[in-house]
């Protein structure tokens, strides 16, 4: 008898013969449902949507974010401080002063050898501390 004539038992994670799948389909043949789109999906893609505006005299049609970025830029132009600032925090590249200040800190922080070379001619010059500023400040109080 081979395996297939056998008797096929039963039971928990043995479902019958009948209800499994057949060799070559999917159990799900539409595949996963597609859930809920965010709303940053959302609104990418409100802002990729093409509209028609008009530049000088003649109209262009251009995305969404392609025309709030041009009325930015505009009312940057003419002087508005708020859109401005909204530039320029948009803008990574104009605006990313963080990165700049965090490097010339540690910069500033790490003493090179010209430091070194200064602070070596001072203590060998005055080894047991004589002439601090408190004993200059002392030296002209009693002059």
């Amino acid at each position: 008898m081979s395996d297939d004539t056998k008797e096929y038992e039963v039971g928990y994670g043995k479902p019958p013969k009948a209800t499994q799948f057949k060799k070559g389909r999917s159990g799900n043949p539409k595949g996963r449902p597609k859930g809920a789109k965010g709303v940053n999906a959302s609104l990418k893609r409100e802002l990729e949507a093409k509209i028609t505006v008009r530049e000088g005299n003649r109209e262009v049609r251009i995305s969404k974010a392609e025309a709030i970025a041009k009325r930015v830029t505009a009312s940057a132009l003419k002087g508005d401080t708020k859109m401005l600032m909204a530039l320029l925090k948009l803008d990574t590249d104009l605006f990313n002063t963080s990165d700049m200040d965090a490097q010339e800190s540690a910069r500033a922080v790490e003493p090179d050898s010209v430091d070194f070379d200064i602070l070596r001619d001072f203590f060998s010059s005055h080894p047991d501390g004589d002439c601090g500023p408190e004993d200059e400040e002392a030296n002209d109080v009693s002059s």
